[in-house]
């Protein structure tokens, strides 16, 4: 599956449905609440990276903002609330 960021596009490992559930999941208790629980959000976004195939060498000069953005994309796609405009046709 490929994701664009900018102007860049990662080519990320496929969801399975499981791990989509799974994702589903751990979003809705960052939510629990209605008040964003900030650690258990980079617990998404770490397993976000786990699913994806993304490590330390893909991020390398990049910061941590840049990272999270990345990952919160992928997020996205994974989820289904943001297609890629590459696999839409769009």
């Amino acid at each position: 599956m490929v994701v664009k960021v900018g102007k860049k596009e990662w080519d990320v490992n496929d969801c399975t449905y499981a791990e989509r559930r799974e994702l589903h999941k751990l979003n809705a208790k960052v939510w629990w609440d209605g008040k964003m629980e900030v650690e258990l959000y980079y617990n998404v976004l770490e397993k976000v990276g786990e699913i994806a195939g993304l490590g330390e060498n893909d991020f390398k000069d990049m910061g941590m903002p840049e990272v999270d953005s990345v990952l919160q994309a992928v997020f996205l796609e994974y989820l289904g609330l943001e297609p890629s405009k590459k696999d839409s046709g769009g």
